[in-house]
């Protein structure tokens, strides 16, 4: 059995996941999001009111802590971090690991833009050897599990009484540890896919008691 790919560690008002090689990632994270190869991962507890320039607030963070400003991922919630979730699958050999905090309180639904604080953030870490595709299918996997969830405990937007799907500011992570690529699909009916699909969910029910 391999040994994890990465470190974690938290931090009083944060936690960091650092890889053991870059890891190729997929993230709406608002701070270094995107695309491309990534060193490390924060989550980060701010206040409730947090209205900063996002870009320049959290560079200031990252080096008041002396921690790299290039490469790494950083989310932002309200949420008490030091709640996170944490679970682990060994799946056909390889690890796959997530991350999630969550806040329920701004759950909107599609075509409402007005929201408060509440933020769900869930980071993937995995050395499955996925494909670009693949890494798409995980990340699709990962947020319909999120709006299976919310749908599924009657989660609503308290403006509109809708369903919702999820918060105005949710965040999915997915860090692939692995530059094989030579796995090219991760759906809900692959293994892979489908066992991160159920972590997701089980750990948004553990951080919703």
């Amino acid at each position: 059995m391999s040994t994890k790919p990465f470190e974690m560690r938290e931090e009083a008002g944060y936690y960091v996941i650092e890889f053991q090689h870059k890891a190729w990632t997929m993230s709406s994270a608002p701070f270094n999001g995107g695309c491309g190869l990534r060193s490390t991962y924060i989550n980060r507890h701010v206040d409730s009111n947090y209205s900063h320039e996002v870009r320049t607030e959290v560079e200031s963070f990252l080096k008041r802590q002396n921690l790299a400003t290039e490469d790494t991922v950083v989310t932002l919630t309200a949420a008490d971090v030091s709640r996170y979730v944490h679970a682990s699958k060994h799946v056909e050999g390889w690890h796959i690991d997530i991350f999630l905090t969550a806040g329920f309180d701004n759950a909107i639904s599609i075509g409402n833009r007005f929201g408060k604080p509440g933020t769900i953030n869930i980071a993937v870490v995995t050395d499955m050897p996925l494909s670009e595709a693949a890494m798409v299918n995980m990340m699709q996997s990962m947020v319909e599990a999120k709006s299976q969830f919310m749908n599924d405990y009657c989660i609503k937007d308290i403006r509109t009484g809708k369903p919702a799907p999820g918060t105005s500011t949710d965040t999915v992570s997915l860090f692939v540890v692995n530059s094989e690529g030579n796995i090219d699909y991760a759906g809900r009916l692959t293994e892979a896919g489908y066992y991160t699909s159920m972590m997701v969910y089980n750990a948004l029910a553990l951080s919703y008691r």
